[in-house]
């Protein structure tokens, strides 16, 4: 398991690196993603048409490393650039031409090095970009030209996909935020419809591999889930990674878990009370397929006779001790209707056995 949490580790730093405007980088296969079929689909329909694309939702969810591994299996190495409120027009242009500007005091920009001289573009945090930015980007996009006094650059850009932790109604707040929008008519929200168990399984499998996830860990999420707390897949990928190596009892010092502890504590509380209940439960179940064996056969002997007592007298004292086990309301209510299904077995054992003995005494009285 360390050795293929190893392997993401490595893909996912990757994946962190690519924000250095274009260069190449490893990449994980979009396989290693959940729950992306219809973010693929939004971009084979904007890759084929060339219709620019937002991807927006919460953070965590792999909007830009999804769309980043997607454009590498295509063949197609994007250039990816993170805007941001610390974005300028010199880094947007791809710099200013220094070697220009002390020749002849003019300034203009590098656009080879910029996004203008790329075919395939990621946008990171478009629209957390300063309102000016965004007006000279929507000026560019809208004309297909770049313009800089006496230089003039026709744009090689062809696809352009924003990723954002934004809302729609964050980044449609004004005016010239719209008009910037009209140039990316595809628009979808990535997100998790569901948080349960299941999802995050499937989640930590796709990355670690079936039998290599924890089920204590899948069961802590759920539990934040119940509580209206959803952990995303990017923290719950590290919450499963802290697990293996140091214990649940570390998640109380990963950031999403401590927005209350009690949840965590509860979660690690409940999951060992269900595993002990488990392990009972398949001891009772054990102990009343061979008690309905021996009925089955009969009891023909004393022996057969006192081992079966024997084996539900066993019965009965794991039914006692399942019923003291502590739980919490809903699996109280679920235990106590397995304790009863139980005691009914072991009445009917009881008088099964009672019935067996009592015509034992009289054929052997018979007899005598």
């Amino acid at each position: 398991m360390a050795e293929n949490k190893e392997e993401v580790k490595t893909a996912k730093e990757a994946d962190l690196s690519v924000v250095n405007n274009g260069q190449k980088n490893n990449f994980e296969p979009t396989t290693a993603f959940v729950f992306m079929d219809k973010v693929t689909k939004i971009l084979d329909i904007s890759l084929s048409t060339g219709k620019n694309c937002i991807l927006h939702g919460p953070g965590g969810y792999g909007k830009s490393e999804f769309t980043y591994s997607y454009f590498r299996e295509k063949g197609i190495e994007p250039y990816v650039i993170t805007m941001g409120s610390g974005m300028t027009t010199d880094r947007l242009f791809g710099g200013v031409d220094l070697m220009k500007f002390n020749e002849t005091g003019k300034i203009e920009y590098l656009i080879e090095n910029s996004f203008m001289n790329q075919e395939f573009v990621i946008f990171e945090e478009l629209f957390d970009a300063p309102d000016f930015i965004l007006e000279q980007l929507k000026d560019i996009l809208s004309s297909g030209i770049f313009r800089n006094g006496s230089q003039v650059f026709e744009i090689k850009t062809q696809n352009i996909v924003c990723c954002t932790n934004k809302t729609r109604e964050e980044f449609s707040k004004n005016l010239s935020l719209r008009a910037l929008m009209e140039r990316f008519p595809l628009e979808m929200e990535v997100k998790w419809e569901t948080h349960n168990r299941l999802t995050y399984q499937k989640l930590l499998e796709a990355k670690f591999g079936a039998g290599n996830v924890d089920p204590l860990t899948t069961y802590i999420l759920e539990e934040y889930a119940k509580k209206s707390i959803k952990i995303s897949p990017r923290i719950a990928l590290v919450a499963a990674d802290v697990v293996d190596k140091c214990g649940p009892e570390c998640l109380e010092f990963i950031a999403d878990f401590q927005t209350k502890e009690n949840i965590l504590k509860d979660a690690m509380s409940k999951f060992k009370s269900i595993a002990v209940i488990n392990e009972k439960v398949e001891k009772i179940t054990s102990i009343i397929k061979d008690l309905k064996l021996f009925i089955a056969n009969g009891l023909g002997t004393q022996i057969e006779v006192d081992q079966a007592t024997q084996l539900n007298k066993e019965l009965y004292n794991e039914i006692n001790a399942l019923t003291r086990i502590k739980a919490d309301d809903s699996m109280a209510v679920s235990t106590a209707n397995q304790a009863k299904q139980f005691s009914d077995h072991h009445r009917s054992f009881t008088k099964s056995i009672a019935l067996t003995s009592a015509i034992s005494d009289t054929l052997t009285d018979a007899i005598g």
